[in-house]
This record gives structure tokens, sequence and C-alpha cells, in this order.
């Protein structure tokens, strides 16, 4: 089969399309996958990218100020530390550049199809494989899968507001930024006050003739003591190992906070937490007495909620921008958008000529981002049809029981208190460690048992009871992405650091069914007739 794409890189694309691997995402998870997949032996593999570069998130995302909310020693995966940040808080260009490197490094971008995206994945069970098909009418086939389409996976850029699409102006979203597009004297207006829109306002604010920012729900927003990191330290931090030395030490001290909050006992973690949400709003009101002169001002970002019902974002600029006279903080709802204007419920109409949509992301925690008809198992088995019905489980966070031969690098309870690229590591540990016992046994077919997704399930629910009731009790109103739709918190993994480290390949074996192909048989099964 030839597969047809623009792209000049990467893969030849009139070669095989059969693949013992396909990863599906070539942004940092399927980075991860392909190094760990080549330092165990397998070569035939390939990346399968829906646009046309790698990088994933941060090749996106090229807005304004765009940057990391950690330290760039956490921002890092463990096995290519490095110590040269510019800053403290690593602006995406370099993490761009980080990555990039890391898959050219490693011969990844030779490996990779471009500009090709995947809608439907079907198993095919007579002959132990997958059948991928893309948006413009071809199959790509693997006897593995691996989901690496991240945390975050399609930007919300269609929020139902009445008469958006009669907006004359410039739309834009943090994911596809125009550069080109001259804010210079502009009305402009965000919708949205996340992790984006924190990032995206204060620059906005300093070329705009003015900006109004509309939100719907208060965020808790900490001081970022972002620096320029000196050549000392970097030079400091080239030494070897000592990067990850420091990297492992940022992990104690989260392991520690961990512990504390999953094995303190219920009788003790209420009250506490009571106490921990009485200091937080104490110290915030404080805060922001200090970031924002306006006393109305203050109040409308004020939460009303717990310190530790959302993620929390790093930001203490965002809090100044509204002390300029050309920058308004709106949090009535919004009835519509008009061709030139957005009209609020109270009937106050505000000009503008751009719109930024910092409005968020379809989340690998909820249910609606699994569409029914796009991933199907054995048996009929549809993901979206039993996530939106039965919840979200996936054993250790990366396989699911109908759906053979295939993991997500980034599923239920994967978040482990740490930075993104920890969990890619964990999760690419557990499955490289499936695929050498498949390997071991000369398997073609690896399905998690039922009872072992269950029982890791239950085991999440139990240990989680402290953020359960947390999320419960003290986040009304929060709109977290912690608890999804249905009222579950699969975000995050209630282990510890190092108990998810030592689990994820310390797992008993026999929850996973291994099985040979017939391969007699398979070669007398029609593709056509082997797909579901």
């Amino acid at each position: 089969m030839t597969l047809e794409g623009d792209s000049t890189m990467g893969i030849d694309q009139t070669a095989a399309t059969d693949y013992e691997v396909a990863i599906i995402g070539a942004g940092a998870g399927g980075i991860c996958a392909g190094i760990k997949l080549q330092e165990m032996g397998i070569d035939d593999f390939a990346l399968i990218e829906r646009a046309d570069d790698l990088g994933g998130t941060w090749r996106a995302n090229t807005y304004p100020n765009v940057g990391a909310d950690l330290p760039f020693l956490a921002y890092q995966f463990s096995f290519a530390p490095k110590g040269d940040w510019d800053y403290f808080f690593a602006k995406g260009d370099q993490i761009q550049e980080y990555h990039v490197g890391l898959a050219r490094d490693a011969g990844l971008e030779a490996k990779t199809i471009f500009n090709t995206e995947i809608i439907r994945e079907e198993w095919d069970e007579p002959n132990h494989r997958w059948l991928l098909h893309t948006a413009a009418g071809q199959r790509i086939t693997a006897r593995f899968v691996l989901s690496a389409v991240g945390a975050y996976i399609n930007p919300k850029d269609k929020p139902d507001i009445d008469g958006l699409s009669s907006f004359a102006g410039k739309v834009m979203i943090p994911a596809g930024w125009d550069h080109d597009y001259d804010f210079t004297g502009k009305r402009a207006a965000v919708i949205g006050v996340g992790s984006s829109s924190v990032q995206i306002a204060p620059a906005l604010a300093e070329q705009v003739a003015h900006l109004d920012i509309y939100q719907r729900t208060p965020q808790w927003y900490f001081p970022k003591p972002d620096f320029a990191t000196p050549r000392w330290l970097q030079r400091l931090l080239g030494l070897p190992r000592l990067a990850g030395l420091f990297h492992e030490a940022i992990l104690a001290v989260l392991e520690l906070g961990l512990r504390v909050l999953i094995y303190t006992p219920q009788w003790l973690f209420r009250p506490g937490a009571r106490v921990f949400d009485a200091a937080g709003h104490g110290l915030y009101r404080l805060w922001l007495r200090l970031c924002v002169r306006d006393k109305e001002t203050r109040n409308k970002l004020n939460p009303k909620y717990g310190p530790g019902c959302t993620r929390g974002t790093l930001g203490g600029g965002y809090l100044s921008v509204f002390n300029r006279d050309n920058v308004d903080l709106h949090t009535t709802p919004i009835e519509r958008i008009e061709p030139d204007a957005i009209v609020t419920a109270d009937g106050v109409r505000r000009p503008i000529d751009a719109l930024v949509l910092a409005t968020g992301y379809e989340m690998f925690s909820d249910p609606e981002t699994y569409r029914e008809g796009t991933v199907l198992g054995r048996d009929g088995f549809d993901l979206g049809k039993y996530y939106n019905t039965v919840g979200l489980r996936a054993y250790h966070s990366t396989a699911v029981a109908g759906l053979p031969n295939r993991w997500i690098l980034v599923g239920p309870y994967s978040w482990t208190g740490t930075a993104f690229h920890y969990i890619l590591e964990n999760a690419t540990r557990h499955i490289t460690a499936v695929l050498g016992e498949a390997r071991e046994r000369g398997a073609t077919r690896v399905e998690v048992t039922e009872q072992a997704q269950d029982r890791f399930h239950q085991e999440m629910v139990e240990k989680g009871r402290n953020l359960a009731h947390y999320f419960s009790v003290h986040c009304a109103g929060s709109n977290t992405y912690f608890v999804n739709s249905q009222g579950d918190a699969v975000y995050v993994r209630p282990w510890t650091i190092y108990q998810s480290r030592k689990r994820s390949v310390g797992f008993d074996r026999a929850d996973y069914r291994f099985g040979a192909l017939d391969r007699s048989a398979a070669e007398t099964q029609p593709a056509e007739q082997a797909a579901i």
C-alpha cells in the first residue's frame, strides 16, 4: 500500500505498511516509546503523526510566553538529563528542541509517517493485528499499537457560545497561534483563565488598545520564580549524573507529600484538609492584596474552593496585568458573540477586533474524549462505548481488557504527582516489560485479563478515598478536571512515585494472557473478512 502525503521527510511512504509496533503520535510520548523500543531491540515500528513535524503539544503551542509550569529539573526525561536550559522554567521553543533533538538522535524522524491521522482502529483477531484506518482512506497494519496521543488530546476550539461562528474578526486558539497577526492597537478578548491564558494575557496587554478577559471559574495563581539559568548552574548540572541526582531529590520530596496524602487515616485527613484549605485561603488573600490593587477585581479572582482542587497555575505576573488601565476582568456569563462584539448576560456589549479562545482541551480523563466507533476490539468491544457507560479504567493505566496488543501511554489514573515525562516513562516501562515477555514466549497476542483490570481499578478507588473525599467536599464550583463528568477522580493515581515505578515492572505476568498465532489459519483468512 502507498501512503500519500506532502511530507518530504520521514519514512519511505511507498514501503511495506505492516509493522510489529505502531505508535500513534510523535510527541513526547511517542518519542519516549520509540527510544525505549529501540533499547529493547525492537526496530520494526513506525510513529504515525497527524501533523507535519515531531513534538506534539510543544510543536502546536507557540503562543506568546509559552513555557513549562514546572522547573526544568522536573520537566525532562530521566534517561536524557539536560542541564543547560536557558530558563529555570523552560520556554516552549527549547522544550520542542529538546524533544525533537532526542527523536533525531535516535533516528525516529525516519520512522515517522507524517500528515497521517488515524480515525479508526480495528482489531483483526484471526491475524492478531490492528487495522489502522486513516483520514485519507488508507490502512496501516501493526501487530501491536501504542496510543501516544497525550494528556491534552484536542483543543476545545468550538465552545458552545451562541453566535461564535458569526464573529468577523480574528479568532485564535493557543494551539494554532498566528504570529503574522498584529495585535497592536486592537481591541482583544481572551475567553478562559487557565494555564494558556496566564501566559498569553500579559503579552497581549502590552500590545492591544484594550483587553477583556472573561472568567468563568477563578483559579489559584501561584508565584513563578522564573529566571535565566546562571551559566555556573548550567555547567554544574551538566556534570555526569548530577542532573539525575537533582531529579531524584525532587521526586523524594514529592514522594513524601504523596505518602501524607494517600496514607493519612481519614479521621485525621478530613480535619487536616479543612485546616489546609483555611490556611490556603488566608495566604492567598494576602497574595492577591500584594498583586492586585483593585478590591473588586481581587474578589473576582478569589476562588471559593480549596487550593488542592485544581492543579494550580504558576504566574504571579498574570495577576499584576489587572493593574493595567487597558485590561478588564469580566465574570458575567457570555450570552452571545456578534460579528464585532461580545455581549454578556447583563446586556453589556463590548466591541472587539480579535478573540482568543483559551478554553482548554479534551482530557485523557474525560469519557467524552473517547468517541464510539473509533477503537474496536475483540468480540465487538468498543472503547468509546465502554468508557462512556461503565467508566474509565485500564490496568496500570495502559491496558484495557477487550483490546489485545494495545496500550495507552496516558490513561486513567496516570498522573503520579510528577511531571508529564515521568508519566510517560512509567507507562513505557510497563509496556516494554509486557512486550519483552511476549517476545520471550513467542506470543503474537497479549491481552490483560478483566480480573486484573478490575483488581487494579478497585485498588485505585480504595486508595484514592482521601482524594475522592477532598474533591467531593472541598471542590464545589471548581470545575476541576481532576473529577470527570461521571464524577470519577481518574486523573490522579493514588500511589506514591516509587510505588508506581516499582510496580510498573513488578506486576504478575499472569495478569496478561499470551497467545501465538496459528499462521496456517491466518494465511487462509482474507484480511477483509478478518476486520470487525
